[in-house]
């Protein structure tokens, strides 16, 4: 029963039973009507959160492979920075976990998670999987923002051009009209900008691959990088200058964003490197040079999609519409997005995947930088996170001890980086190699292989298992094997710890403890064993398959922080 029966039967109610006051006038009846539809209706669409009414005609969304906001604030890129300046942005928008491409890629189209979409790394596909989708629009495909502008706007033009071949694979073909895969990031420009130019689509995605090379080939933050980002930003310039050119702009809401960042050579991990992307917003109703302060996830890019242009999303998704973006949409938060300024540089500072500190002979000096025009550094040496009552950094620092330095800036008593991060190694000036090495040249390697009846091709020692200490040996399809033996000298649990692009794997005592094999970029696993006082076989094998590499060994106990397997302890 809605409330204005319920009112109107209780009057009746009230007269029959013979009540003499007399409840409501016939005015003020017809008013309390009125007022309950209006409420009735306004309670309606507060449910549904969005009247469908869409913003605007057009949405052209640009996705750029590998691009960190890193990226953006240290490269050349004047197109980038315009369209920031005239439009809505965040440079801590967050990808989904793991940091890989196709996961990414689906959750931007898809509004939603690998727990609900299923794609859970660049291995998936319809016919090998291990997660099925929640819900489908066609056979074991979650349905994507494509599909829903499809089905819901008659007559819609849909466009996809993607330099990465395997974004092919993550929407519905039957929902787009042109769908197309070029062969080069120049080529991708071309084509989009014909297309909008001709077409005036209602919805375009362009993707482009060509920056993730540069950070696979060279590292992020490398002068190469940024030059593929320079590089993007003048794909960028071609295609919103078709927006213009079409005549469309007026009426174009323009979504910039990539679908990971990247540490080293590699992604796929869970840094702040790897995971923060960013968000741009340019268009009709947007607001101008307008930071956006609340936090943005990868897969509410194709909510904002669905909400500009009206379109109904189904309750699988959870990406929320970026609305705060838009004129005429505030919002008051209690919570949002952290800044923080550049944590303390400690030297020797680190380089791609390699980790600040080093091993050094007898000692080792440590030196802190504060790039900062305010705080102070304040820092740890045992592994724990520092507050304000650590000590405060005045000078550089030696230690003759294995150390784990934590450190970053204060002010005013509070922490307002992010923690950076050190482990020094020291060693006996006239100690001798403890680990020895072999390195094996074989063919299409996915997978650690065995190694029984294959003859090494080259051999020798090294102080640390790391890839590093190999480096000059390291080509395409190579596998090395690193054996040590382990020193115990007091019962403890010991975990240990295998990063590694490709894959890797950990024996104490010929026992397996680490399982991180596979064809994967940097992603690090663990595992933990009980050892009582003595000597144990430690052995490790990892492979590259291709392209770049990296291999580094950690560990940890009860008592030891989590630090670089050092020499100390090998024997």
């Amino acid at each position: 029963m809605n409330t204005a029966n319920f009112v109107l039967k209780n009057t009746l109610f009230s007269a029959n039973s013979g009540i003499l006051q007399k409840v409501f006038t016939r005015e003020l009846l017809l008013k309390t009507i009125v007022f309950m539809i209006i409420l009735g209706s306004f309670w309606s669409c507060a449910e549904n959160g969005h009247d469908n009414t869409p913003i605007v005609k057009h949405v052209v969304v640009i996705g750029f492979d590998g691009l960190s906001p890193n990226g953006l604030q240290n490269a050349i890129t004047p197109t980038f920075d315009k369209v920031i300046s005239e439009g809505a942005y965040s440079m801590h928008a967050r990808a989904v976990l793991p940091t890989s491409s196709s996961t990414n890629w689906a959750s931007m189209i898809m509004g939603a998670g690998p727990e609900q979409h299923g794609i859970t790394s660049n291995s998936w596909e319809k016919d090998n999987f291990v997660l099925p989708t929640i819900t489908q629009s066609e056979d074991f495909l979650f349905p994507s923002i494509f599909q829903l502008i499809d089905d819901q706007k008659e007559s819609a033009e849909i466009g996809a051009i993607y330099h990465w071949s395997g974004f092919g694979r993550l929407f519905e073909k039957g929902a787009v009209d042109y769908d197309i895969n070029p062969e080069s990031e120049d080529e991708a420009a071309a084509l989009a900008a014909a297309y909008i130019k001709e077409k005036k689509p209602t919805f375009t995605f362009i993707h482009f691959d060509h920056v993730d090379h540069g950070g696979h080939e060279y590292g992020h933050g490398t002068p190469e990088y940024y030059k593929s980002v320079e590089k993007a930003d003048a794909m960028l310039a071609e295609v919103m200058a078709a927006i213009k050119a079409s005549g469309m702009a007026d009426e174009t809401l323009v979504i910039i964003s990539a679908d990971h960042g990247g540490l080293g050579k590699g992604h796929g991990g869970e840094s702040l490197e790897e995971i923060e992307i960013p968000f741009i917003l340019w268009g009709k109703s947007v607001k101008k040079n307008h930071l956006l302060k609340y936090p943005v996830y990868q897969y509410d890019n194709a909510a904002t999609v669905a909400f500009a242009l009206g379109i109904k999303t189904p309750m699988a998704w959870i990406g929320r519409p970026v609305k705060n973006a838009f004129v005429g949409f505030d919002l008051n938060d209690d919570y949002p997005t952290t800044e923080r300024v550049k944590g303390p540089v400690i030297l020797p500072a680190a380089e791609l995947n390699k980790r600040a500190g080093g091993l050094f002979d007898e000692s080792a000096t440590i030196v802190m930088e504060n790039l900062n025009n305010s705080g102070e550094i304040r820092y740890t040496m045992d592994g724990s996170m520092p507050n304000a009552n650590s000590t405060l950094y005045t000078k550089a620092v030696t230690t003759s001890e294995n150390g784990v330095v934590k450190s970053a800036i204060f002010n005013k008593g509070k922490i307002v980086s992010t923690v950076s991060e050190a482990f020094f190694r020291v060693k006996n000036k006239s100690m001798t190699a403890p680990i020895s090495y072999e390195v094996f040249y074989l063919e299409n390697l996915t997978s650690i292989p065995s190694l029984e009846n294959k003859r090494p091709d080259a051999k020798g020692t090294c102080f640390e298992i790391t890839s590093d200490e190999v480096k000059e040996e390291i080509k395409s399809n190579t596998l090395v094997r690193f054996r040590t033996n382990l020193q115990v000298e007091n019962e403890d649990r010991f975990t240990f710890y295998t990063n590694s692009d490709d894959g890797s794997k950990l024996w104490v005592n010929n026992e397996l403890v680490v399982d991180n094999d596979g064809d994967h970029g940097v992603i690090e696993k663990n595992g933990s064993i009980s050892l009582k006082p003595g000597t144990y076989p430690l052995e490790v094998i990892w492979f590259n398959g291709g392209g770049s590499g990296w291999l580094n060994v950690d560990y940890k106990t009860k008592t030891i922080p989590k630090q670089v397997l050092p020499t100390s302890i090998l024997k």
